[in-house]
């Protein structure tokens, strides 16, 4: 085991892993140039080489002016006294809280509690969690303490829904663990409500609304200086805690391709970003800005998160989105998740281990009871994993996010062999091994691209199964009058109202005008739908009976909805339109947007027919 620093890090060799280039291309040159190059926050970095791990470390002695990220004492008292308000708490509930949390402050600071080893820490990112098993853990941990025999060995910020293992290793080592606020993640596999899809469907409609383009970053090579401002305004500016970037890690993460931006464009003008990072199946933005001068109805943020969120599930990844706005985020289906920080002090002084012990009882009992009651407002039975602390560690999600990815991919593909072998079928026999493919996946939570291409593929199976043969032009020995009694035994129904649908071929034009004269005379709510074809071009008849244009629907209707199919055009009666069109392959789908016309007109079931 290795500890590099600065200056003998060259001499490190590198894994052909992920973990350890990702530690080569990222945190290296950080470490070298040294954290407040790109970064608010003071800490010192170093990295330990272990067997064909690369582990980051930030090791901090008394920096109480940092943000969360490298601050215990920050993240506990500094934070929370900051917070507590009369206007939340009244004056003088406010006065005894400050009181309370600024003498535990105090006490903490005799011992030194921001004196850390912060251990598999990126910095800026996240879910990269080492995979550690009890031996490396307890070599780990005495190399540390051999190294550093002064400070704390805390693993920060720990998501149980990706590092469940981690966790329960670390107890196994007798490390304690303090609650370490909260997170919000939405799997890919997650059922989501109704009001849920619709919340999302609106958002996913403001960008375009309000004239913005969402473009790579790497398109607008010079917008650093930009991103750092609209990042500022939303955070550094508002928040005189939380950390801030210079605008050299803007310019470094996008040039290099660190993380991958998103820019908000109009007018050649960047108004809203974010930026993200993707390990473990878990896609993290650590950058996220917009301007906040502009009218709120615009919907950049909105439209933001809702493109961030798509980047994530339009793949099969889950998207983690971080505490805030929670009653926002939770009505678009993120699920809060706890973080657990893990501690090691055995190795320091009584006083220092009784500060340790009396931080944890402070936030175990107080804070994250605090937390638990404030979230199960907002999201009910969706806050799992904020009770007390038990043990084995588990996922609060249910499943891991690489689960998640695993189990959607595996679904997907099921799907996909299914629509293929029912492709091979023909018919009633197709249709009916459609039908329940058809319901998953048009209930399928997020129409993720290898989901719209599995319906669109449904969806043409299904118009040829429904399809008759095509006939050839009647023969003139055929009475119109037959041809109609056959083609209305055929239609689709919705009660006593038919509907045919059909394509005859090349049908000469006096047959086609008695056929549809026989069906008009036809009694009930009848309606008409015909094709055929000529020279490659297509004609369109439509008609209507009495009944039917009783009932709101007449030829015109219909044929307004079946010529832009075939790229034509026609007019009439509302008792009968003649039209015709240019594209015969637009066939199928002038008789299936007709049918579906009806049928929401009607609003009545499904027929028992078929489109002819």
């Amino acid at each position: 085991m290795t500890l590099y620093d600065a200056d003998t890090v060259d001499a490190c060799s590198w894994p052909e892993t992920p973990q350890a280039r990702l530690a080569r291309d990222y945190f290296v040159p950080l470490m070298k140039r040294g954290s407040t190059t790109f970064l608010s926050d003071r800490t010192t970095l170093r990295l330990v080489a272990m067997d064909d791990l690369r582990i980051p470390l930030a090791i901090n002695d008394a920096e109480y002016d940092n943000s969360p990220l490298h601050s215990t004492w920050v993240r506990y008292i500094g934070l929370p006294v900051a917070a507590v308000t009369a206007e939340t708490y009244g004056a003088a509930r406010a006065v005894v809280m400050r009181g309370v949390m600024r003498t535990l402050g105090a006490m903490l600071k005799a011992a030194r509690i921001d004196k850390c080893v912060y251990v598999d820490h990126w910095l800026v990112l996240r879910n990269l969690h080492v995979s550690l098993d009890e031996a490396q853990v307890e070599r780990l941990t005495a190399f540390l303490v051999e190294q550093f025999p002064g400070h704390a060995i805390v693993f920060p910020a720990i998501n149980p829904a990706s590092a469940s293992p981690l966790l329960n290793t670390l107890a196994a080592r007798d490390y304690g663990f303090v609650y370490a606020a909260h997170t919000r993640m939405t799997l890919p596999t997650q059922d989501v409500s109704r009001q849920v899809r619709e919340n999302r469907r609106r958002d996913g409609r403001l960008l375009e609304a309000a004239g913005y383009r969402i473009v790579d970053g790497r398109e607008m090579p010079d917008c650093a200086p930009r991103l750092r401002e609209l990042y500022r305004s939303l955070n550094a500016d508002k928040y005189h805690s939380t950390l801030d970037y210079t605008e050299e890690l803007f310019a470094w993460t996008l040039r290099e391709g660190i993380f991958q931006y998103k820019l908000a464009v109009k007018d050649g003008r960047v108004d809203g970003f974010y930026a993200t990072h993707t390990s473990q199946d878990v896609v993290w933005s650590p950058m996220f800005g917009y301007d906040l001068a502009l009218p709120q109805e615009l919907g950049l943020y909105r439209g933001l998160v809702h493109r961030l969120m798509q980047d994530a599930l339009e793949v099969g990844l889950t998207i983690e989105l971080g505490p805030g706005s929670d009653p926002f985020k939770s009505l678009r289906g993120s699920q809060p998740v706890p973080r657990w920080s893990a501690f090691h002090v055995k190795h320091l002084s009584g006083f220092r281990q009784y500060a340790w012990r009396t931080l944890q009882r402070y936030v175990n009992g107080g804070v994250r009871p605090a937390a638990n009651a404030m979230l199960k407002k907002i999201d009910g039975d969706a806050a799992v994993g904020f009770g007390p602390l038990t043990l084995p560690f588990t996922p609060p999600t249910g499943q891991t996010p690489r689960e998640a990815a695993r189990a959607l991919r595996e679904q997907v593909d099921g799907l996909e062999a299914a629509v293929e072998a029912a492709a091979r079928l023909e018919g009633e026999v197709r249709l009916q091994a459609l039908s329940p493919l058809s319901q998953t996946l048009h209930n399928w939570p997020q129409p993720m691209p290898r989901v719209v291409a599995l319906r669109e593929r449904l969806t043409r199976l299904e118009q040829e199964a429904r399809r008759k043969p095509v006939q050839a032009a009647a023969p003139m020995s055929v009475p119109p009058e037959d041809q109609a009694r056959q083609l209305l035994q055929d239609a689709a129904r919705w009660g006593d109202t038919s509907l045919v649908a059909a394509h005859l071929g090349e049908a000469p034009a006096p047959h086609l005008k008695a056929l549809v004269e026989a069906l008009r005379q036809a009694a009930g709510s009848v309606g008409v739908v015909l094709t055929a074809t000529r020279g490659g071009k297509v004609v369109l008849v439509t008609a209507a009976s009495e009944a039917l244009r009783g009932r709101g629907v007449d030829a015109g209707q219909l044929m307004a909805q079946a010529a832009p199919c075939v790229d034509g055009k026609g007019g009439g009666s509302p008792e009968v339109a003649w039209g015709g069109g240019s594209r015969a392959d637009g066939i199928d789908a002038a008789l299936t947007a007709t049918r579906r016309f009806v049928e929401s007109r009607l609003a009545g079931p499904v027929p028992s027919g078929g489109v002819g």
